[in-house]
């Protein structure tokens, strides 16, 4: 993952080095608000074990559309730290499902919310290069045929962004980021046990409105 991020963020940094209408470092200050889109993979691995009959295991992976809002402020400290946190609601994935043990075990990931901080440096005139680290919990809906049972998963969520002023108000952001999910066990109306370990990797490109 590391060999990724920071890949990520050198290709980032290379395509929003030299925008149009860039802003001095300080617009960066404040409040802001925005919203992205993009694609996310959730993976969850499995371990059903059904009313009769042996256990088995196996994984539910699908790359779906995603999509959220956030909130958030954060100041540059000195000529180039910048420090800063954020709260989002989203939702996006894909539902997956696979046969074990004789059941169809589908996977339905739905609204997620959490908090992040931010932590990064000016990098070009009005660009921000920036880490992101924080908690996000999710909801889940796992189901076989005739049974469904909801959950929360909570998650760390890290990764990499970058930032670009175009406006004195108006910015373009890109992030590439990773959530791991604890572990979460269900137990069906017929008795059949499944235990869920997911994580999720998004891909996403932003506006961001600061006020």
């Amino acid at each position: 993952m590391l060999k990724i991020t920071i890949i990520a963020a050198a290709l980032l940094s290379t395509a929003f080095a030299a925008p149009a209408m860039a802003q001095d470092a300080d617009t960066l200050s404040g409040f802001y608000a925005g919203a992205d889109v993009g694609y996310a993979k959730p993976k969850t691995k499995l371990d059903f074990t059904p009313k009769a009959g042996a256990a088995a295991a196996g994984s539910a992976n699908k790359t779906g559309f995603d999509y959220s809002g956030f909130v958030g402020y954060g100041a540059v400290v000195g000529e180039s730290l910048y420090l800063g946190g954020e709260a989002s609601l989203g939702a996006g994935g894909g539902k997956a499902s696979r046969n074990l043990a004789g059941s169809r075990v589908t996977i339905d990931p739905g609204l997620r919310y959490g908090a992040a901080a931010r932590a990064g440096f000016v990098v070009t005139e009005g660009g921000l290069l920036y880490g992101k680290v924080g908690l996000e919990r999710r909801k889940v809906e796992a189901s076989i045929i005739g049974s469904k049972k909801k959950l929360t998963e909570k998650g760390l969520v890290y990764g990499v962004g970058y930032e670009q002023l175009l406006t004195g108000n108006l910015s373009l952001r890109a992030e590439a980021l990773r959530v791991k999910y604890d572990d979460k066990a269900v137990t069906f109306a017929g008795g059949e046990k499944l235990k869920l370990d997911g994580n999720e990797t998004r891909f996403n490109l932003g506006a961001v409105l600061r006020f």
